[in-house]
């Protein structure tokens, strides 16, 4: 791989040139996240989005260079070589799909600017990803009200609400841990009881969630204990926005939580009830929600609408695990129960 790449000069890039012939092959590679933003998520790709993408396309660069070959020379039969390689290495056929598409983008804004003909990565195809290969891990009803009793003894009125909030978030209404981060004071309607969501992805892109009255009751308690507790103190605004959860620590004294922040909240509660265990994030109160919802309800398409997925594949998975609950169908096998019979 050449080493004469144009170097950044302090302050400067290519990227707002009109010019993409400006643009050499060795000054892309080295500074392909200056570009790719453009052609990804709709031009307007989240802060995590982009991390993703460019731990993937590191690995595929670093690949190249190990191989001694230049990343846009590779072609079809290398971009399958490399495929194989993610095999070889163990990864997960999710994690292998992600690979491949964050390759095919970088080869895709090279197309776009000139600098390769065609993208070798169009018809690379990628392991086929199951959702419904295991069940999605999950708490009761009557866990997560366990999760919910973990702060009942709060003496601070905007911690204890704050924090039950957060739980029902994620395991009643269904948010992600991003979406929870993300959420603003200006997005809720406790009117109308919507809550705009500013999903994963583009983060100027949101879904109104209709809150149960559990929630709404919530959301009263936690905003009148932030007039009530911290009307001495400055709320943090992020631009001209209001953090709906704020934090309690002194480094970030009211300012936007963390998803860090967010994550040692729902883990108190998992210890403290010895229900954490390995390898579970605070994912799994989606999951909970999926799974909850579905066994109260029957109803994929509302599981599918809470949940906002795209994919129905996805949604799938929790009728997959519920049904399996319900039917365990070696009951016909059950010795003993023909014997008590």
């Amino acid at each position: 791989m050449s080493q004469e790449i144009v170097p950044r000069q302090a302050g400067q890039s290519l990227a707002p040139a009109l010019d993409a012939s400006a643009v050499s092959p060795d000054y892309f590679v080295q500074h392909y996240m200056d570009f790719l933003p453009r052609y990804i998520a709709n031009g307007s790709p989240s802060a995590e989005t982009l991390k993703t993408y460019q731990v993937r396309i590191n690995e595929f660069i670093a690949w190249c260079r190990a191989q001694q070959q230049h990343p846009l020379t590779i072609q079809d039969y290398g971009l399958r070589v490399y495929r194989g390689y993610l095999l070889e290495q163990q990864y997960s056929n999710d994690s292998v799909h992600g690979n491949i598409i964050a390759v095919r983008a970088f080869f895709n804004v090279a197309v776009k600017m000139g600098l390769v003909a065609s993208n070798p990565c169009t018809d690379i195809s990628t392991p086929p990803v199951y959702y419904n290969e295991k069940p999605a891990p999950f708490y009761t009803t009557e866990q997560i009200q366990q999760l919910c009793d973990v702060f009942a003894d709060e003496p601070s009125a905007f911690i204890r609400n704050r924090n039950l909030l957060i739980i029902y978030l994620m395991a009643v209404e269904g948010m992600r841990t991003i979406e929870v981060h993300r959420a603003c004071v200006e997005d809720v309607n406790l009117d109308v009881g919507v809550l705009m969501v500013r999903g994963k992805g583009a983060r100027d892109r949101q879904e109104p969630i209709y809150f149960c009255d559990g929630t709404a009751q919530l959301l009263h308690a936690y905003l009148q204990a932030i007039q009530t507790e911290c009307s001495d103190r400055v709320i943090q605004k992020d631009g001209m926005l209001t953090p709906l959860i704020l934090s309690d620590s002194h480094r970030n004294e009211l300012g936007r939580i963390s998803k860090n922040g967010l994550r040692y909240i729902v883990n108190k509660a998992l210890r403290a009830t010895k229900l954490k265990r390995p390898g579970q994030t605070c994912h799994i109160l989606r999951h909970s929600c999926g799974t909850n919802l579905y066994g109260a309800t029957k109803d994929l398409r509302a599981v599918q609408e809470v949940l906002r997925h795209k994919d129905p594949k996805i949604t799938a998975r929790y009728a997959h695990v519920t049904n399996r609950m319900e039917n365990r169908l070696t009951s016909t096998l059950d010795i003993r129960k023909r014997s008590q019979d």
